[in-house]
């Protein structure tokens, strides 16, 4: 059997988009080059992560690049701005908003059918 990706989008921007598959029940955290597919529990951590800069540490470079964020891969990082660091903690916070909403829509919905 084959999985069929139901993607919801629940934000998008020009630099990237957060949407939640039906199917896999996951959320797609994509931004610039990379996306991740997270657990709602791994993407409330992300969302720590990004808005407490937790685990970056200052690199600076010169293609404006500050933040260095260590990945669980072996030599594998990812370099933010403090501008690109905003942009994806606003479309999180965007996105958190809406599984808000989504948790009491459906709570209700389970209410009314009992």
């Amino acid at each position: 059997m084959e999985h069929q990706h139901q993607l919801k989008y629940l934000t998008q921007h020009e630099n990237g988009y957060i949407g939640f598959c039906t199917g896999c029940q996951s959320y797609n955290v994509a931004y610039k080059n990379s996306m991740f597919v997270l657990s709602e529990i791994e993407f409330s951590t992300y969302k720590q992560m990004i808005a407490e800069r937790t685990g970056m540490r200052p690199f600076f470079t010169t293609h404006g690049k500050e933040w260095l964020l260590k990945t669980p891969m072996q030599n594998y990082f990812i370099m933010f701005s403090d501008a690109e660091i905003d942009e994806l903690n606003q479309m999180m916070d965007e996105a958190g908003v809406l599984m808000q909403v989504d948790k009491i829509l459906q709570t209700s919905t389970e209410k009314n059918s009992q």
